[in-house]
């Protein structure tokens, strides 16, 4: 029986991970071994489909929660591949959730659902990288992973952009090393940049990246920025948002003139959060990922849930989605006290050192397969 229900921060402890790989190079390879390292680490019941040479690399400890089935499959197409299919399709009444490791494994997996009804299909998550939707043979993969997956978490922006109107989750994946490698730098100073925002002397600088779209963390940030003077008169306090998303013409039109709350330039990211008093982090953010904002350096309020706010572990301040008052006060806080912001700036720098990005990916993911069996399809 499929694992219907998850428990709070992750996923019933009786549920079933199979993890489909078909390399370990390169980034979306550094994430199977992770997640299957950390998932049979943590009592997890886990299943490997990969070939011999892959599981002989992984090197797994001998364990009664750990199954390995043989594929042939590579990360290319071969003539192997329906019998690869067919063994994992022999195999999903027996799991809970599917993570393909990579679009070719991705399109085996969903494949594999071919012919199965629906109470006994796996939730199918796929990590998916580089890849070029104009080829034949990606396209064709990709289309497939448009029809079966519940989530899929992209190596970049765009990757899960593509996928956003056809599968019901999509987000950046957690990776070790990055797909894209950028260290976040600031270019202008300081003082330049809060010139360039108008930021009035004497006034502190509240900045974020997050996306900007519809939704509870854009409102609750909106909201906040125009009662800030209202919760606390003696403060001056510029909200800067520098993320890209459909709602900035909304948000210029109808916040920036009317409201201590700017725009700032996409290509100006880092110089607006290196040049703040407190950034707020939230769960989709452009230009910069939670790594990136901790190399800045700058006190962190995380706007989102405890998935949200679990890289920053308690080098930052989490408040809900949708609690303005929270925000505020979280905000305000900081801005009340220069010593508690230098060490909040600290904290957050050596979180970047500190933390176990490995423990990170395979504890997150955890999350992630809770949201794929909500949307199992």
């Amino acid at each position: 029986m499929h694992a219907e229900q998850a428990v709070q921060g992750g996923v019933s402890p009786d549920t079933r991970i199979l993890h489909v790989v078909t390399t370990l190079r390169g980034a979306v390879g550094e994430v199977a071994s992770d997640a299957i390292r950390g998932h049979l680490a943590s009592g997890r019941h886990v299943a490997v489909a990969a070939r011999d040479s892959i599981v002989s690399a992984l090197d797994l400890p001998d364990s009664p929660l750990l199954a390995i089935i043989p594929i042939a499959a590579r990360d290319h197409v071969t003539l192997s591949d329906p019998d690869s299919s067919l063994t994992l399709h022999q195999h999903y009444r027996h799991v809970d959730v599917v993570h393909a490791h990579g679009l070719h494994a991705a399109a085996l997996a969903g494949a594999a659902m071919t012919g199965l009804p629906a109470r006994l299909r796996p939730a199918l998550v796929a990590t998916v990288g580089r890849h070029r939707s104009s080829a034949v043979v990606d396209g064709t993969s990709a289309r497939i992973v448009q029809r079966t997956a519940a989530v899929v978490l992209g190596t970049t922006d765009p990757i899960a952009d593509s996928f956003a109107d056809t599968v019901p989750v999509t987000e950046r994946a957690q990776l070790r090393t990055p797909d894209v490698s950028k260290r976040l730098a600031p270019v202008v100073g300081r003082a330049q940049t809060r010139e360039n925002l108008d930021v009035p002397a004497g006034a502190f600088l509240v900045a974020s990246p997050q996306r900007v779209v519809d939704g509870d963390e854009l409102t609750t940030l909106l909201e906040a920025g125009m009662t800030m003077f209202d919760h606390r008169p003696d403060r001056r306090v510029v909200f800067a948002l520098t993320g890209s998303g459909r709602e900035r013409s909304t948000v210029e039109r109808n916040f920036t003139r009317r409201h201590p709350i700017v725009l700032a330039d996409e290509g100006a990211a880092a110089d607006v959060l290196a040049a703040a008093d407190v950034v707020v982090a939230t769960k989709d953010m452009t230009a910069v990922d939670a790594e990136g904002l901790m190399q800045l350096g700058r006190a962190t309020v995380v706007l989102g849930t405890e998935r949200t706010a679990r890289p920053w572990g308690d080098a930052a301040v989490r408040v809900d989605p949708a609690d303005t008052a929270g925000l505020q006060h979280a905000i305000a806080d900081l801005l009340d006290s220069p010593a508690q912001r230098t060490q909040a700036a600290f904290a957050v720098r050596r979180r970047v050192d500190d933390a176990d990005p490995a423990r990170f990916i395979a504890d997150d993911l955890l999350d992630v397969y809770a949201e794929a069996l909500a949307h199992r399809r």
